[in-house]
Order: C-alpha cells, then structure tokens, then sequence
C-alpha cells in the first residue's frame, strides 16, 4: 500500500493514549475503541510500520518493557536474588529475538 486510504489526524494526546495503552498490551483494536475510531480506519494505519500510529504503537510497548527490565535490574543489584533471575532471564528472551530478527530480517 503506497498511501493510505483514509486520512486520520490525531491529536498529541491521542497518540500519547496510543502508547500508554500500547504499553498496557491492548490491542489496536481495543485502542481504536478507546479513540472512537472506526477500527478499519485505525488498522490500515497500524499495518503500515512506517506510520506514526504504529510508531508510537512500538514505543508504547517498548517503554513498559524498558521501565519493567529496569526496575528488575535496580531490585538485582541491590540483592533481590529473584529480581536477578528474572532480569537474567528477561534479558535472554531480548538476546535471542535480536538474535532471530536480526538473521531473519536482518534488523
């Protein structure tokens, strides 16, 4: 698709709901809800990677991924042995799918 068909303008509060939902693990569907848009309109946008919707889509989830391996990483360095594990073992599951994508789709 070189263009998208429908239009969709949004506002800077409407992409930020965009993310913090995102980051919650709601679908586009249930976020086009949320907004009140019809959710055709919204998933034409969201298949396509290169759109602001998708955008803030993937950054909504790698946000609450980030502050979630963090907040692991702060309790591992102060002696949480189950915050260690947890974070050892997040951060594999991150290596091998950079690993997988990267020989995939060469990302």
């Amino acid at each position: 698709m070189n263009f998208l068909s429908n239009l969709l303008l949004l506002s800077d509060e409407e992409y930020a709901d965009i993310e913090n939902l995102a980051g919650c693990n709601y679908s586009p569907e249930k976020i086009a809800l949320f907004l009140f848009i019809e959710a055709a309109i919204f998933l034409e946008h969201w298949h396509n990677p290169n759109s602001p919707i998708r955008m803030c889509y993937n950054r909504g989830q790698l946000s609450a991924e980030f502050k979630v391996n963090l907040k692991q990483k702060e309790l591992a360095e102060s002696g949480n042995i189950t915050a260690a594990q947890i974070f050892l073992k997040e951060s594999e599951r991150i290596k091998l799918e950079n690993l997988r994508n990267q020989c995939l789709f060469g990302e």
